[in-house]
């Protein structure tokens, strides 16, 4: 009996009569409807008023946080750099050596 009042206390995922709406099945044709014909220009100013809104919560670094991510880049890509030419120099020189 404790089971069934549970279930009972749940809220429903879905509303349409086969149930496969918003419990992993296909989407009714009236979702699809209404994705097909709301998108498009009309919803081209919203989409700014939203991108402006989500720039302005932005955490912007400061100038000492941009020269260390800078240096941090310079450095590995240095590094990198390094490394392969290395590598190329090497594999070059074994190159020749077979031919």
């Amino acid at each position: 009996m404790a089971v069934e009042d549970h279930d009972n206390e749940r809220p429903r995922l879905s509303t349409s009569p086969a149930g496969a709406g918003a419990a992993g099945g296909a989407p009714s044709s009236e979702k699809q409807d209404v994705v097909r014909t709301s998108g498009g220009i009309r919803r081209f100013p919203g989409f700014l008023k939203a991108s402006w809104a989500e720039l302005q919560r932005v955490r912007w670094p400061d100038r000492a946080q941009v020269a260390q991510g800078t240096g941090v880049v310079i450095v590995f890509v240095a590094l990198a750099g390094a490394f392969l030419g290395g590598v190329d120099k090497v594999a070059s020189e074994l190159v020749d050596l077979v031919i």
